[in-house]
């Protein structure tokens, strides 16, 4: 294969890795210079050593490898790596639900669904069959509350789930019955399915427990949804948190990080119990402004395995200190270093990456960075990099700035710091 054609597919910004691939993860938390808690283990004891149904929440930026970290908290409590093996169920989604337009039940719903196929799929059949009696019994119904809109409601619980997603036109209609039906879809599983599946699970060496794990929520657009200037996002974890926290196993949600870092994280906390838990980017400087070579050391790490995964070595595919220019100004996000070597390689006829390349490729995403700067953003900017923290004099300043990748999270000892995102400083004219 050409070898510019296999650098650009390792690059790809948008796959997590999966736990099987361990020559291309890099597990730069256990470096207490770089991060002071390993949160893989921190959600995986967490949740391992409650007796009692717990509710964790997780947030990161898009692309900062939450999905990585969380196929490996599923491995480690299925492999008993946290004190106990447990069963996981890992929803995604993106695949089931329209971001745009999402509410709590259509997010029960379809953990319920996902639980029931995951335990069936595992040898333990009750809970699909209940459930599936269950929306059997309610055909009728569903029926003849969508029918006048031209819509036959299948009685099969992944084909309704799907319905749900691809007919925009009938989701308030079948939000209602799945809502006014929450209490009986609770009893089932609580009661009738989940007690005798840990009995199940247990005799048949598959776990002590049960963990439903939500990813890709974090990625809900933010919106205001009312004239009191309520979001969606409050609305579906403040609002409806009984809702979500209803399931009787333990829950493991991603969250929204301007949600989850603004005044409401402790809202969040009291309604769920626990603190969000952050997977801050990889630091390339230190919160005092100076350089952190282990940041820089680390994102060279990530890189180097993922180009010996190809015929090229790091000397043949850059030149001088490229990548460590690459890395500094990716601000430590994995997905926008991925997107800056993948712009470098589309400006390659050959190998290596010269300096004048880079210098090219840093300066076009820096201008399209720069293009929804305004000049309030920018003088936000400024004080966020000087004061290395957040403000609250303008909480809904500070929510675009955080959820549009301009200010960006890191962690040390000390607890989260803030930054300007790094491109910002080579942004033609500056901030």
């Amino acid at each position: 294969m050409d070898v510019l054609r296999a650098l650009y597919g390792q690059f790809d910004p948008a796959r997590p890795l999966e736990v099987e691939e361990t020559d291309l993860y890099v597990n730069w938390q256990e470096e207490k210079a770089l991060a002071p808690d390993d949160i893989k283990k921190l959600l995986a004891r967490g949740i391992a050593r409650s007796e009692i149904p717990v509710c964790r929440m997780f947030t990161g930026h898009r692309g900062v490898g939450k999905t990585t970290e969380l196929k490996r908290v599923k491995h480690m409590l299925e492999n008993g790596e946290a004190g106990r093996p447990m069963f996981v169920s890992l929803l995604e989604v993106e695949q089931w639900l329209d971001l745009q337009d999402i509410q709590a039940p259509d997010i029960i719903f379809h953990m319920v669904r996902q639980l029931v196929d995951d335990l069936n799929d595992a040898g333990f059949g009750l809970g699909r069959a209940k459930f599936e009696q269950f929306f059997g019994e309610i055909k009728d119904l569903l029926n003849s509350e969508v029918e006048f809109q031209s819509i036959k409601v299948p009685t099969g619980i992944a084909e309704f789930g799907l319905v749900l997603k691809d007919v925009p036109r009938a989701r308030p209609t079948l939000r209602k019955l799945i809502e006014g039906h929450l209490p009986t879809i609770y009893d089932l599983i609580n009661k009738a399915v989940l007690t005798k599946a840990r009995v199940w699970l247990k005799a048949n060496g598959r776990g002590e427990d049960i963990l439903v794990i939500v990813d890709q929520l974090d990625r809900i657009p933010q919106k205001v949804i009312n004239e009191q200037g309520l979001t969606n996002q409050r609305n579906i974890y403040l609002d409806h948190a009984a809702i979500l926290r209803s399931l009787g196993c333990h829950v493991l949600y991603t969250v929204p990080i301007e949600l989850a870092f603004s005044d409401a994280h402790l809202l969040l906390k009291a309604a769920y119990g626990c603190e969000t838990l952050l997977l801050p980017l990889i630091p390339v400087s230190q919160r005092d402004g100076g350089d952190s070579p282990d940041g820089i050391r680390a994102l060279c790490r990530i890189v180097h395995r993922r180009i010996a995964k190809t015929e090229a070595n790091p000397q043949q595919v850059f030149e001088d200190d490229v990548l460590e220019q690459l890395c500094r100004v990716s601000g430590g996000y994995i997905r926008s270093l991925f997107i800056l070597l993948r712009s470098a390689i589309e400006r390659c006829d050959e190998l290596p990456i010269t300096r004048e390349i880079a210098d090219r490729t840093i300066r076009r995403q820096a201008i399209d960075l720069s293009l929804a700067l305004q000049p309030k953003h920018r003088a936000a900017l400024r004080a966020v990099h000087k004061s290395k923290a957040a403000f609250s004099d303008d909480p809904e300043l500070w929510n675009l700035l955080l959820g549009n990748l301009m200010a960006l999270p890191y962690e040390d000892e000390s607890g989260v710091w803030y930054d300007w995102n790094a491109l910002i400083a080579a942004v033609p004219g500056g901030v």
